[in-house]
């Protein structure tokens, strides 16, 4: 019983709170029209989606009472404060409806058309929210229904367009891939200067400030979206968007804008709603590119079959790992193995039998090695591993229980268990040799040797690279 209510109490507390906080806020930057900002109904919807525990009819409640709190605070009468609270819960409810049925990948931004996706959800909801407050200043106020459908859509859509895409690109779950932008690998200066371009062409927009300087920003966001994370890119639009959303409307920039006129603030609303959607779109294409060329290096350097790394793949990221400076570079075990019998195999059971011993072993390969370490198919049924291990005793446990793990692993085919051993050739590297070919080569006759003294054990190289592997020794398996 408690359990359940304090379910019900934490979405009404918490989104009580941040109604309140966002509303306090839009209300407090209100000029002689209408607020410049109203952050409320998109962080709402922005929350909600982001965390959907919180949709629940106790969360709803806590909204109203956030919206009414608010109002009454700021003046207005109980009656009037749940008349807006109404039209507003219309819009937030409205959006976070149609939010909550878009794919993941759109929320995220991963979508070529994600943000067409998102929009196509907002302009609903600020309409939905728009014929609320038209129905309220025409009931209560007498005003015009029309142009309050205008321009409170208008300015629904603009706080929704400034705040929805910065909470969403932010809703990566744990173990999402997050790709980059194709800039965002550089570092420094180099990743700096979009950001610096943008402040310059701010200030450039207020020190020339006239009809046109809203639009000086734009080719510096488009630079950001071609450098940063969709994430950081949603956020830097949110932010200049506010900015020039209060700038402009409380006359801190003159772009000779007279916000008692509606239709100019519709005109504003709409430029700046133009200002955050065009880098978005470019930032989620990028993405999408990003996600599309990682597929294409993942496909590239792994095999299909069993998902390790291919042989190009591994003796190239092996190749870096053994670069590395001495004083930072650990000592490794490398392994060279190969299925015994594996022919046989294949002849007695067919290749789907042979495909799936092949899987069972870098499955167990895999869960042999910590993170980091490097795991590979050399081809056919040849494997290589690199394990991080400075201790030459712990090197020949370890490739003694991958030894014993694989020849104790059996594969079920057609009934039939099939167990298979491995021959391995290895060595410790303390030092690493120059030509890396050598290597290859000593582990190769490591190997072959390992084979011609019965399979399944395990033949140390005795490069002389190997001053301090283990001991040149032959370690048999019986």
């Amino acid at each position: 019983m408690m359990l359940n209510i304090e379910r019900a109490m934490k979405p009404l507390v918490v989104l009580a709170l941040v109604v309140f906080v966002a509303s306090s806020f839009g209300l407090a930057s209100k000029h002689a029209f209408s607020v410049s900002f109203w952050p409320a109904n998109g962080l709402l919807a922005g929350l909600i989606v982001r965390r959907p525990e919180l949709d629940r009819l106790s969360g709803w409640v806590g909204v109203a009472i956030g919206f009414i709190a608010t109002d009454v605070l700021f003046g207005r009468s109980l009656s009037l404060a749940a008349c807006f609270a109404g039209a507003n819960i219309l819009g937030a409810l409205t959006a976070t409806t149609l939010l909550l049925r878009l794919d993941g990948r759109d929320l995220q931004l991963r979508r070529v058309h994600s943000v067409v996706r998102i929009l196509g959800c907002l302009l609903p909801a600020s309409l939905a929210g728009a014929m609320g407050g038209a129905l309220l200043v025409r009931l209560q106020f007498g005003g015009s229904a029309a142009q309050t459908l205008l321009t409170w859509s208008a300015s629904d859509l603009v706080n929704y367009l400034i705040i929805v895409p910065a909470m969403l690109s932010l809703c990566t779950q744990p173990g999402d891939h997050v790709s980059q932008s194709a800039g965002v690998a550089r570092t420094g200066r180099r990743r700096m200067w979009p950001a610096g371009a943008l402040a310059a062409s701010c200030i450039a927009a207020v020190v020339f400030d006239g009809p046109g300087s809203i639009m000086f920003p734009m080719p510096a966001l488009m630079l950001c979206a071609l450098t940063y994370r969709t994430s950081t890119t949603a956020i830097i639009t949110a932010l200049l968007g506010a900015g020039w959303l209060n700038a402009v409307g409380l006359g801190l920039v003159d772009i000779g804008q007279n916000m008692s006129v509606p239709a100019m603030v519709i005109s504003i609303r709409l430029a700046i709603a133009s200002l955050v959607l065009v880098p978005l779109t470019i930032s989620g294409a990028m993405a999408v590119r990003e996600d599309l060329l990682n597929k294409l290096r993942i496909a590239a350097d792994h095999d299909g079959l069993t998902g390790l790394l291919n042989r190009r793949a591994f003796e190239q990221r092996m190749e870096d790992r053994l670069r590395v400076a001495p004083a930072h570079r650990p000592g490794y075990a490398l392994l060279w193995l190969d299925v015994d019998h594996f022919k046989s195999i294949n002849d007695e059971h067919g290749h789907l039998a042979g495909d799936l011993v092949l899987q069972g072993f870098a499955t167990i390969a895999r869960a042999s090695c910590a993170r980091g370490d490097l795991v590979g198919r050399m081809g056919g049924e040849e494997f290589a591993l690199l394990i991080a291990i400075d201790d030459a005793s712990a090197a020949a446990v370890a490739a003694e229980r991958l030894l014993n793990a694989f020849a104790e692993h059996g594969t079920v085919w057609n009934g039939t268990t099939i167990r298979a051993t491995v021959s391995i050739g290895a060595c410790h590297l303390i030092h690493v040799p120059e030509d890396l070919r050598q290597l290859f080569l000593l582990l190769d006759e490591a190997l072959y040797r390992a084979k011609r003294q019965g399979r399944n054990r395990i033949v140390w190289s005795s490069g002389r690279f190997e001053a301090e592997a283990p001991a040149q020794r032959l370690l048999k398996i019986a």
